[in-house]
């Protein structure tokens, strides 16, 4: 298979894809493209209050589990999600988004930096944050694969 990227200035990319209709490649080229269209979200329906906000995803610095809850921790706010974190896990896969822990998924494009512990477990610091999250070590290697 031969790859060709060319720059443009389309609003939008697109992708043209040469080859016999039916060659098993190109059905799998074409099945992945179309996946990955439809299945991304690209904002989620948050609550704060009796308020509900579209929030981009890309806005989203990490979701954690906090007493039995979903909360979605976005730069400037706190909302929470009526979704578990399994579905907004499965939601978000093909994004920027991976599972840290068994309650927190962290969007690795506000990841700063990544130290070990002694525990053998990660800790994440994030950008324009304080906060520290844990990745422990049975997720650590699907994070590194994402970074």
């Amino acid at each position: 298979m031969k790859v060709i990227f060319e720059t443009s200035q389309l609003s939008e990319p697109q992708v043209i894809i040469k080859g016999e209709f039916g060659d098993p490649q190109v059905e799998s080229l074409m099945e992945f493209i179309k996946s990955m269209n439809s299945n991304v979200a690209k904002k989620l329906l948050l609550y704060k209050e009796d308020e509900q906000f579209p929030i981009d995803i890309y806005d989203i610095v990490y979701i954690e589990v906090v007493d039995s809850r979903v909360e979605v921790v976005t730069p400037t706010d706190r909302y929470d999600s009526k979704k578990k974190l399994y579905e907004l896990n499965e939601m978000l896969s093909n994004t920027s988004f991976v599972q840290i822990n068994k309650g927190t998924l962290v969007n690795i494009d506000y990841v700063k930096s990544v130290s070990a512990e002694f525990s053998g477990n990660y800790t994440v610091r994030l950008k324009n944050s304080k906060e520290i999250l844990t990745i422990s070590r049975k997720y650590f290697k699907e994070f590194k694969s994402k970074i």
